[in-house]
């Protein structure tokens, strides 16, 4: 199990912090990370280590579960490792929706986005170039927020403006003519830095919080 924390200053010893104070039978190890002027705290913790309570608990995974409720309620997260890249467009007055997972690219309609939003739930983060995409979605998954990565955001928190999808795409000379060559270059685009028109830029790792501290 992987948690973080973001803190405005470094704490004296994490493990004397709750969850991990109140479980004196694991044993996490830290990093420590600066992340938007503060320090993002990221805890890991062998899932091994949670049989040493079984016999409180019923089983390994239901003390996990335990850990990681009270762990949340103290401001922690799971630390994301899972992503999908997602876009969206209109053709001839109809949604066309995709999604690229490490099981490849899918394309649904209205009638099945449903069924795209289930295997969005199963991912700690939705990488999406602009917002925009993400309001055909939000009335049927209104926790998306919680967990979409916004690139276009990113650009320009870092150069105060961010250019349009197809605009970048020429400074690649990338062709996306397709909603799967979209997908593509949406997703070429986490590997730092991105280049703009107007100067490059390092984009932060998707496994950060997405608000700042």
């Amino acid at each position: 199990m992987k948690i973080q924390k973001v803190f405005k200053i470094k704490p004296e010893d994490p493990r004397g912090l709750e969850p991990f104070k109140s479980w004196e039978e694991l044993e996490p190890t830290f990093e420590i990370k600066t992340f938007n002027g503060c320090l993002l705290v990221l805890a890991h913790i062998e899932d091994t280590q949670f049989e040493k309570l079984v016999g409180i608990f019923q089983s390994r995974e239901e003390a996990m579960g335990a850990f990681l409720t009270l762990a949340m309620e103290h401001g922690w997260e799971e630390t994301p490792e899972s992503y999908c890249i997602y876009h969206a467009q209109e053709s001839e007055g109809k949604l066309i929706a995709g999604l690229k997972t490490g099981d490849g690219i899918s394309t649904y309609q209205q009638t099945n986005v449903e069924e795209m939003v289930q295997r969005m739930a199963r991912v700690h983060r939705v990488v999406v170039y602009s917002y925009d995409v993400v309001t055909f979605i939000k009335d049927i998954y209104p926790d998306i927020d919680s967990k979409v990565y916004v690139i276009a955001r990113q650009i320009a928190k870092k150069l105060g403006r961010a250019p349009e999808l197809e605009d970048l795409a020429k400074v690649y000379g990338a062709s996306i003519e397709s909603l799967e060559d979209k997908l593509n270059f949406i997703e070429r685009l986490l590997e730092n830095p991105v280049r703009t028109p107007f100067g490059e830029v390092e984009l932060p790792e998707l496994s950060f919080p997405l608000e700042g501290c």
